[in-house]
């Protein structure tokens, strides 16, 4: 079988925590639904916006919130920031009245929070700002001389922040510019650097890919002036929401701002404007948009994790529950599979066995690994060494590549090569040998095989192009559905080829994986330069993106706005009913290392049943298990998803990522051991349990060892009454 590489193997993600925000732009977190009375009609339109810092956040939802009626600030304060209003002089504020009233104020000259406490002091219950191409200009006054000759120059909006010059570009009459009010005059100037090109905008008409190439329709002028002086450069303006942060020197002087704030693009403000000109009575509600407190598609992830992690370990006791059917239907006794002791201590099912007669032919089982204590530091140490390589070489992509042509494997032996086999047996077609190989050490390779693993490996190169090709795909139905598929599929397998023979060694692992898992998320932020956890930057791919949302929004391809994405080696389900998106998370870690206890608990009750079904059958009487019959699997089911559910609360009562197994390996190590202290079976369950050598004994024979191509057994007592499989 193909498993994960060491590289891929020392990064498994040990944590459930939610996806960190992904560095996308800035989130319009509320909503404002626009209610038109026109006679008898009524028109409804919602637009979503920016919220603040600063001020009272409103109620989630439209209908926890009161509608306002909209106006706009007094004449002679347009931008609203003189602040002359006060409780006593209420003649320049002519908004006193008994409903509640939102005044929709442009963005410019003075701070957002100083907009919010004047519209504050004008009774509002809420402002909207709206950004302008005004608000980008700024002037710059100096005093040139002695005589006290003021000098007023223009600052102009900046490539890249303010607008970007590779969407589109004109070249503007300077005849057609008003420079008579500095730093802009909006009044002239706006008309012919706004709309399309019928509306009168010179970019556009200048530009013939004006229109398909600049989204806001609206271009800012550079300030770049030709060598005529009779032109002047304007460029695609950027038309975003925009985060209103607080004034801190406002702060410190005024009181505390109670009303809502929230910002709306250019094109917003278009629209709202021209609702509030079509009518008198319009209504504006203000309100969070709705995002659930816990989120299903957490529970979804729990049970799809119980799921994968009770049927891997179900599946990996299959050889004993197989043989106990045979149990049950043949009396028939064959020679075992000796099984080859390694110089380590571990054994493993080898190829080898003794001479056999020609009328003998054995069904050799899946390559398997038996765990020792060695086996769970070392796991240890491969996995620290490749955390490491990961932190410092950020070498993401190299893993995924591994990763998928794993996962690709784990598909073909778990899904596609059985399916098709029966399929072919459904129909009667013989599964006929397509070539033979001994350099690549396929062996016989059939057409079944490669149909199945032509699927196989195909569908991994659709989802690896995917993950290359798109940003944050996670949302993407095929990609997050193939990747829980073979994160299941590579659960399986690692199940079904690493097993554990007493608690003593799942102790040793997990409590090693408990304080692995502790160590590179909590203490490492104060041993790493910057505080970064290594186990969270690593599962993050480098962490989150260290360029500001803003920028990030305007320029995804950035260095700076990479990061932030997962490493697949778990399971994604996307948030539901979301539009802050994110998915929750489970590593595939969460599984297979509670899941080697999950499967030695399974194996261990299998081998029960078993030995008990040969005892009274009469073929082996060393141990007779037929009256125990308390299982071990079912329980450690629930300790497992009890401790996972630990977990996922944790997730969101502290609101940050949390080291899954911190809760898993109390639950469900301190399940096993409390039950197989009451039983009175836990001295027998802390060393190999003799059920399962005997087991092991039936399905494959003694442990024997290969020298000169002879074959010494290493388990004293016959053998000839042990039951094997013989096709």
């Amino acid at each position: 079988m193909m498993v994960l590489p060491p590289k891929v193997a020392g990064i498994l993600i040990v944590f459930i925590l939610p996806l960190l925000p992904l560095c996308q732009s800035i989130l319009p977190t509320a909503g404002i639904d626009i209610t038109i009375s026109t006679g008898e009609n009524v028109v409804r339109k919602t637009l979503f916006a920016s919220q603040a810092s600063f001020g009272a956040w409103p109620a989630m939802e439209a209908r926890n919130n009161d509608p306002m009626t909209p106006v706009l600030p007094p004449k002679d304060d347009p931008l609203l920031c003189l602040g002359l209003y006060s409780a006593t002089n209420r003649t320049v504020a002519p908004y006193n009245r008994s409903s509640k009233f939102v005044i929709v104020v442009p963005r410019g000259t003075c701070s957002f929070e100083k907009k919010a406490m004047n519209a504050q002091k004008l009774g509002a219950s809420a402002i909207i700002i709206y950004g302008t191409l005004a608000s980008r200009y700024s002037l710059n006054t100096t005093r040139g001389d002695d005589k006290g000759t003021v000098n007023d120059t223009i600052i102009y909006p900046q490539q890249y922040y303010d607008y970007d010059c590779s969407k589109a570009s004109a070249e503007i009459p300077m005849s057609s510019l008003s420079f008579e009010h500095l730093p802009y005059d909006y009044m002239q100037n706006d008309r012919v650097l706004s709309g399309k090109a019928g509306d009168g905008n010179l970019c556009a008409m200048q530009n013939e890919n004006f229109a398909s190439s600049c989204e806001s329709k609206r271009c800012l002028l550079t300030g770049d002036v030709n060598k005529n002086q009779n032109t002047m450069r304007a460029c695609c303006a950027w038309d975003m929401h925009v985060w209103l942060y607080s004034d801190h020197v406002l702060k410190e002087f005024t009181p505390s701002i109670n009303v809502t704030a929230i910002y709306i693009t250019m094109a917003q403000a278009d629209e709202l404007l021209l609702y509030m000109q079509a009518s008198t009575d319009t209504k504006l509600t203000i309100y969070q948009r709705y995002q659930p407190s816990y989120n299903l598609s957490s529970i979804l992830i729990w049970a799809l994790g119980v799921f994968v992690a009770s049927l891997a370990a179900w599946m990996s006791a299959s050889e004993y529950r197989i043989h106990k059917s045979i149990n049950d239907t043949t009396a028939e006794e064959t020679q075992p599979m000796p099984v080859v002791a390694s110089s380590n201590g571990a054994s493993s099912r080898s190829n080898a066995r003794p001479p056999q007669t020609s009328s003998t032919r054995f069904v050799e089982p899946e390559e398997s690994l038996e765990l020792t204590a060695s086996h769970a530091f070392g796991f240890i140490l491969v996995s620290t060494a490749g955390l490491l390589i990961l932190f410092f070489l950020k070498i993401y992509n190299v893993v995924k590549v591994f990763y998928v042509i794993g996962c690709s494997g784990a598909v073909f032996q778990v899904i596609f090569y059985p399916l098709f086999h029966q399929i072919a047996m459904k129909m009667g077609l013989t599964d006929r040998v397509a070539f033979r190989t001994e350099t690549l050490e396929l062996g016989t390779v059939t057409y079944v095989q490669l149909m199945a693993a032509s699927v196989s490996y195909g569908l991994g190169a659709v989802w690896i192009y995917i993950a290359f090709a798109y940003r944050h795909p996670d949302n993407i139905l095929f990609y997050w559905i193939m990747q829980d598929v073979m994160g299941a599929c590579m659960c399986i397998m690692f199940l079904s080829t690493m097993k554990l023979n007493s608690i003593k060694v799942a102790s040793v692992l997990l409590m090693a994986a408990f304080f692995y898992d502790i160590f590179f998320v909590f203490v490492t932020p104060y041993l790493t330069k910057g505080g970064k956890s290594i186990m969270v930057d690593v599962a993050t791919s480098g962490g989150p993106p260290k360029a500001d949302p803003a920028w990030c929004e305007k320029y995804p391809n950035d260095k700076d706005c990479q990061g932030g994405d997962p490493l697949p080696m778990l399971l994604t389900i996307p948030r539901i009913l979301d539009y802050m998106g994110g998915s929750s998370l489970l590593g595939l870690g969460d599984i297979v290392l509670p899941g080697l206890l999950l499967s030695f608990a399974a194996r261990y009750d299998e081998a029960k049943r078993l030995i008990g079904s040969s005892s009274r059958e009469g073929r082996i009487a060393r141990h007779d298990c037929s009256r125990q019959t308390k299982d071990y699997f079912p329980p450690l089911i629930a300790a497992y998803a009890v401790g996972l559910a630990m977990a996922n609360v944790a997730v969101y009562v502290m609101n940050m990522g949390q080291p899954a197994l911190l809760y898993l390996v109390p639950s469900c190590l301190g399940t096993m051991s409390f039950l197989g202290w009451r039983r009175g079976e836990l001295n027998e369950l802390w060393n190999t349990p003799k059920v399962l050598a005997s087991c092991d004994e039936i399905l494959y024979g003694p442990v024997v060892t290969q020298q000169d191509g002879h074959f010494d057994s290493e388990v004293e007592g016959p053998n000839t009454t042990s039951t094997g499989i013989m096709t």
